[in-house]
């Protein structure tokens, strides 16, 4: 009897000795783990202060160490991966709220839904807004005889819906390249129809367990793309190839963080024939220079993440390449590199970018503005900053004396001259700046084009035709 209390007192001993052992090695391993993040696209958590930057006391901070112990624990990605593994295999969901498990271990982003649903779509104006950033973008490349070329990379539940979940049904609302792509004709925007041109290909070009296009499809991308420019392409499509088992996927990644699956990719036995002349270290790089013997023209691409497996198809296209993920897009670039064709690629997601970033180039006077608007007490405002040898110029018209397509003019009063000039529909600061990104306004002007002294201005808007003026809004001193 006393042997089986003691047995009884040693196992529970032992019951408790490991409970405390599960229970400590997620803290106490903290001392040895090494966090990382790169596999989930985000950063960790920092350790939280005990006073914020003013010197007060953190009163955030037991949540913030909660979210940093979330982030550090010891086994995090590990008992993460064995988790996710669970979820899929046994309820065939996914309990990462940015990756959607689809059909056949098809992999989704949650943020491309709402162009797949047709949610949060801009309004008219904001798409004219898109519209009218592209035009002035355009009209500036033409200026300085460089060729325009825009692109939309087209999501992966547009392309290949079949592997959706069966629960994620089309609603057949239009999304914001539905409403972009007839606003681009209508102003006629040159660009390259990648959404037409992979849908009428029976081939997939996308990973399964990626969201982006494989080599196959950056290869196909690239020859729609020297077509829309008007430039030869190779054909890939009569290069050999083989299909391995080399490439580890985003959102993979995401869900399974210390998962070994490979992806497959399509690998040419081509060679190119371009070198990297930056300092290069893979194509997720901010900016990426390259050179090609024997080819002509110099490339700028603004590009976001589909441009990775795009980079090498385009370098070896043209003599010169520059490729950066500046944002908003700084079209100083077009000189400081001397290029003759400039290209703005953003993937479907991204459309917004167009109504949110404003664009890094001198606004262009105009000579048709009336001189007399018919004034109304417009109601606006403006801010201007100066950054270096240029001015910031920005703030927000007055919906009610504003078209859904009409532009927005800042004039300048100094002391010789009277200078329209036409700003882009986009604002600068949002921090400063109204809740209605729609009716926001922005433009950068050369400090040598206002002149010494003082200068007033105001902002010009249309509304069914008719110019109405804020009258002077902002007085400024150089």
């Amino acid at each position: 009897m006393e042997d089986s209390k003691k047995q009884n007192a040693i196992g529970k001993k032992l019951y408790i000795a490991l409970f405390m052992l599960v229970i400590l090695t997620p803290f106490v391993g903290m001392l040895f783990y090494k966090t990382d993040m790169t596999a989930e696209n985000r950063t960790a958590t920092p350790f939280p202060t005990i006073k914020t930057y003013d010197g007060k006391i953190n009163r955030k901070y037991f949540d913030q160490f909660n979210d940093f112990f979330n982030d550090h624990f010891a086994l995090r990605q590990e008992m993460t991966t064995v988790d996710a593994l669970m979820t899929t295999k046994l309820l065939n969901t996914s309990k990462n709220d940015d990756v959607i498990y689809g059909k056949d271990g098809w992999l989704y982003y949650e943020d491309t839904m709402d162009e797949y649903f047709g949610r949060n779509v801009l309004s008219d104006r904001g798409i004219n807004n898109c519209v009218k950033s592209l035009s002035l973008m355009q009209e500036y490349c033409e200026k300085n005889d460089v060729e325009f070329l825009f692109m939309v990379a087209p999501i992966k539940g547009y392309l290949y819906p079949e592997h959706m979940p069966y629960n994620y049904i089309q609603t057949g609302n239009i999304n914001n390249w539905d409403k972009l792509k007839p606003a681009m004709d209508a102003k006629g925007i040159k660009y390259v129809d990648l959404h037409k041109a992979f849908k009428e290909d029976d081939r997939v070009m996308y990973h399964k367990l990626d969201t982006h296009w494989n080599n196959e499809g950056a290869a196909f991308a690239c020859k729609k793309i020297q077509e829309a420019a008007g430039r030869e392409a190779t054909d890939y499509t009569n290069e050999s190839y083989k299909v391995e088992n080399v490439f580890r996927g985003d959102l993979y990644r995401m869900l399974y963080p210390k998962g070994k699956k490979l992806d497959e990719n399509v690998i040419y036995d081509r060679e190119f024939g371009f070198d990297y002349i930056s300092d290069f270290n893979n194509t997720e790089d901010f900016k990426i220079e390259a050179t090609c013997d024997g080819k002509d023209g110099n490339l700028l691409m603004f590009r976001d993440s589909y441009g990775n497996a795009l980079v090498p198809y385009m370098a070896d296209e043209y003599g010169h390449s520059l490729f950066t993920k500046t944002m908003p897009f700084d079209l100083n670039y077009i000189s400081e590199y001397n290029a003759d064709i400039m290209m703005v690629e953003l993937t479907q997601r991204h459309i917004t970018y167009l109504w949110e970033y404003l664009p890094v180039m001198n606004a262009p006077l105009r000579e048709d503005v009336p001189s007399d608007p018919e004034v109304k007490e417009m109601n606006a405002d403006m801010k201007l900053e100066v950054k270096g040898d240029q001015a910031v110029i920005y703030g927000n018209v007055d919906p009610a004396f504003t078209d859904d397509d009409s532009e927005v003019y800042v004039r300048i009063y100094d002391s010789q001259y009277v200078s329209d000039y036409e700003a882009f529909p986009v604002g600068y600061n949002s921090a400063a700046e109204k809740d209605n990104k729609d009716y926001r306004f922005g433009m950068y002007l050369d400090m040598a084009e206002i002149a010494d002294g003082e200068s007033t201005f105001e902002v010009i808007t249309k509304k069914d035709g008719v110019y109405y003026s804020s009258g002077t809004i902002f007085t400024y001193t150089k």
